[in-house]
């Protein structure tokens, strides 16, 4: 790959590689990526198209989450932020899928699973050793809004 992973993201593959995330995602709907899997992911979508452009994949970025519709959470090495992307739509780099480091999104992750606090409109629990997204964001006949006693909307992580 010829990259410098951050220091975080390559502590974290150095003490687990990614494996056996089965039941841990850092974001709901995603799963972590051993190394052999981000190089391969890298490869792939690095060969999707010659040209550098601003909302689409190059090869600064390394994924390390992927989701079963294709999605892959990605850390820019230039920057150590963190981002989205989806083949049909680019990059997504705002919102709540940005963090300023990987380091960031895992501080938040076990933040909110020890305060019971929602990240960003979703609360990560643990249920039968597995962690579970549940959304706080209530859904009425008008536009979707956060609160106490919203209907769960839950990302299952297994």
């Amino acid at each position: 790959m010829g990259l410098r992973f951050p220091d975080d993201l390559r502590a974290s593959l150095l003490r687990h590689d990614g494996g056996g995330s089965w039941g841990f995602g850092p974001a709901p709907f995603y799963e972590l990526m051993s190394a052999k899997d981000i190089r391969s992911e890298w490869k792939m979508l690095c060969g999707d198209g010659d040209e550098l452009l601003d909302d689409w994949w190059n090869g600064h970025l390394v994924p390390f989450a992927h989701a079963n519709d294709g999605g892959n959470l990605f850390v820019d090495t230039r920057t150590g932020k963190t981002g989205e992307f989806f083949n049909e739509e680019g990059l997504t780099l705002k919102g709540d899928v940005v963090w300023p480091s990987y380091l960031a999104l895992l501080k938040a992750t076990a933040r909110s699973l020890e305060t019971g606090r929602p990240i960003r409109g979703w609360r990560p629990k643990v249920v039968k050793g597995e962690l579970e997204w549940e959304s706080t964001t209530r859904c009425t006949p008008g536009p979707c809004q956060a609160g106490p006693g919203a209907p769960p909307m839950e990302a299952r992580i297994s």
